[in-house]
């Protein structure tokens, strides 16, 4: 999303965009090819063995954390 300054006629003062919290809009609609699903698959058995994913404990208490701090704003 691009946020333009707003301008009102006669006036030459611009203000600041507004700030919008939320998902931006998807890159596409389109549902994933069969070799992107393969892909995605041989990435993630790739990645294993590094260690880089979280355990679902894990996951679960920084998700439990970040819907805290964005329920309090």
């Amino acid at each position: 999303m691009i946020l333009l300054p707003v301008t009102t006629q006669g006036s030459q003062q611009t203000q600041p965009p507004q700030k919008h919290r939320g998902i931006p809009s998807p890159i596409s609609l389109a549902a994933p090819k069969e070799t992107d699903c393969i892909l995605t698959q041989k990435l993630i058995e790739t990645l294993k063995p590094f260690g880089v994913f979280e355990e679902e404990e894990e996951l679960q208490r920084r998700i439990s954390h970040n819907v805290g701090d964005w329920v309090s704003v």
